[in-house]
Order: C-alpha cells, then sequence, then structure tokens
C-alpha cells in the first residue's frame, strides 16, 4: 500500500475570505476608534447651533397681515394706534396727576409730614 501524502494547503476560497473578514475586522476597528471624536464633534454642532425662534407663528401671522391689508387699511391702524397711544400718555398724566394732589392734600392736613 502506499500512502500518499496528504496536502495541507488552504484552499483558495478560505483565504479571500479570511481577507475578506480581516478588512470587515479592521473597518469595524477603525468606527470604533473614530467613534469618540464623531461625538465629540456632534455634540459641539449641537452646542454652536442656534436653536429656531418661539415665536414663527407670530411672525407668519404678522406677516400675512400686513400683506393682506391695503394701503388704505395701513392708514386707518396707524392712525387708531396713534390715537390710542395719545389717550394712553393723557390717562398715565392724570393718574399721575391725581396722586401727586392726593399726596399734597395729606401733607397739608398733617397726615404726612
Amino acid at each position: 500500500m502506499f500512502f500518499r501524502k496528504a496536502k495541507f494547503g488552504t484552499p483558495d476560497g478560505v483565504e479571500d475570505d479570511l481577507k475578506q473578514l480581516d478588512s470587515e475586522i479592521e473597518k469595524f476597528e477603525a468606527l470604533i476608534e473614530s467613534a469618540p471624536q464623531k461625538l465629540r464633534e456632534q455634540r459641539e454642532r449641537e452646542r454652536t447651533m442656534i436653536p429656531a425662534p418661539d415665536d414663527f407663528a407670530d411672525r407668519r401671522r404678522e406677516r400675512r397681515f400686513y400683506a393682506d391689508l391695503s394701503k388704505g387699511e395701513m392708514k386707518n391702524e396707524r392712525r387708531y394706534q396713534t390715537r390710542n397711544t395719545i389717550l394712553f400718555v393723557l390717562l398715565a398724566c392724570a393718574t399721575a396727576s391725581i396722586c401727586w394732589w392726593i399726596y399734597m392734600e395729606l401733607i397739608r392736613n398733617g397726615v404726612i409730614q
């Protein structure tokens, strides 16, 4: 009987599979090594980003309001606002005058010295 020597070589397909596994392992190791840096960059981006304003709805409503108004309506609206402002100033002056009058009466009657 002739004994043949068994060849202990690796088939071609196994070497290709090993190379592919090695490349995948290297890829995952690189991903793991770069993860902390990516997280730091993401946190820094989130920290430096300006958040969206909360008054978007108000701005949109105001923009729509002014877009819908005609020139005559704008003049009327300004007139009403001016009149209301003047009335408010007059009310504040009257309130201050009454407070001053009460204060002076209290001093004159000797309640406050």
